[in-house]
C-alpha cells in the first residue's frame, strides 16, 4: 500500500501517535508525516504510507492555514492551554485595537520558538530540556505571515478567534504571545486548528476512526497528491535508464520533476543536472 492519507487529527494525541496508528493499520508498513501538530492542535495531518514516505520532502507544504484563539489575561509556560500558568493580570484589549495591531505581523517577520517545542538544541529537543527545567537558549527564526485576520471577538470570554496563512516553520503559539505583547498584555493559544497545507484542505481529510475502518478507501494515490508538481511520462528507454541511475534528457526546465511510467505510477524524482536530469529517488527496478 503506497500513497498519502489526509487525516483530521483530533486534539489530544500527538502526531506520532497518529503515525503509529497508521503503521498498525497498514501491517507495519513505513509511515511518516509532513509536519507536526501540537497535541492540543487539531486539523490536517498529511501522512505517507509505504514508498510514499520517500516523497514527503516533495509534497507542496506551503502555505499553511490555521484557525486559532487567543485567551487574554494569562500566559502559560507552553503558550497553550496544556501548560502551567506562568503569569496573570494582563488587560483585555478592545476588538478594534486588536484588529489594528494585526497588520504589523503580516509579511516577513521573526519569532522565537516556544520553549516547549521540537526544536533541537545541541541534539536534544527543547521540550525535553524545558520539562527538565534546564537552562537553554533558542534562536529567533524568520517566517512569513501571508494573511492574518480577526474572525470573532468575545469580550465576555476574554477571547479572540483569528485566521492565519503562513509559511512553514511558523509557531502559532509564539504568534499568539507576540500579538498579546504588542498590545501590552498577556495571552495564550486556547485553540489551534490546521485548516490546510498547500493545496490540501482539512475538508478532504478523514478522522482517525474513519481511516481505521477502511484504510484503502482513504489512500490518496501519489499521482493525485503530487498533481501540482511538474511531471513527465517516461518511455521504456527512459525507464531503463532511470532504473540504472543514469541521467536522461527531458523537455522540462524545472529543477525537480516527478517522473511516471505508462501506468501513471511514480518512477523517479528527477533533479536537473546541467542539460540533463539525474534520478534523485528511484522507484523502479532495473
Amino acid at each position: 500500500m503506497t500513497g498519502f492519507l489526509l487525516i483530521d487529527k483530533p486534539s489530544g494525541p500527538t502526531s506520532h501517535d497518529i503515525v503509529r496508528q497508521v503503521r498498525r493499520l497498514c501491517n507495519g508498513a513505513k509511515a511518516g508525516h509532513s509536519g507536526t501538530l501540537d497535541p492540543l492542535a487539531s486539523g490536517l495531518l498529511l501522512c505517507a504510507v509505504g514508498d510514499a514516505t520517500r516523497l514527503l520532502p516533495f509534497l507542496p507544504a506551503e502555505p499553511k492555514r490555521y484557525s486559532f484563539c487567543i485567551t487574554f489575561g494569562t500566559e502559560t509556560d507552553t503558550l497553550d492551554s496544556e501548560g502551567k500558568v506562568a503569569a496573570q493580570g494582563g488587560r483585555l484589549p478592545g476588538a478594534e485595537e486588536l484588529a489594528a495591531a494585526l497588520p504589523r505581523f503580516v509579511g516577513a517577520i521573526t519569532q522565537m520558538p516556544p520553549r516547549f517545542s521540537a526544536v533541537l538544541v545541541d541534539g536534544e529537543r527543547a521540550y525535553h530540556l524545558a520539562r527538565a527545567n534546564r537552562e537553554f537558549t533558542l534562536e529567533k527564526r524568520s517566517i512569513t505571515i501571508f494573511a492574518l485576520s480577526l474572525v470573532k471577538y468575545d469580550a465576555a470570554a476574554s477571547c479572540a478567534a483569528l485566521d492565519v496563512t503562513c509559511s512553514g516553520g511558523t509557531y502559532v503559539r509564539s504568534l499568539v504571545k507576540d500579538i498579546a505583547a504588542a498590545l501590552g498584555t498577556l495571552g495564550y493559544a486556547s485553540f489551534i486548528r490546521r485548516l490546510g497545507i498547500g493545496p490540501f484542505a482539512v475538508e478532504a481529510a478523514a478522522t482517525p476512526d474513519a481511516v481505521a475502518a477502511d484504510v484503502a478507501a482513504h489512500i490518496v494515490p501519489v499521482r493525485r497528491a503530487l498533481s501540482s508538481l511538474p511531471s513527465v511520462k517516461l518511455d521504456s528507454r527512459q525507464m531503463e535508464a532511470v532504473a540504472t541511475g543514469a541521467n536522461i534528457r527531458i523537455d522540462r526546465t524545472e529543477a525537480v520533476v516527478i517522473a511516471y511510467d505508462e501506468k501513471e505510477e511514480v518512477a523517479a524524482v528527477l533533479r536537473k543536472d546541467g542539460q540533463e536530469f539525474h534520478p534523485d529517488k528511484v522507484f523502479v527496478r532495473a
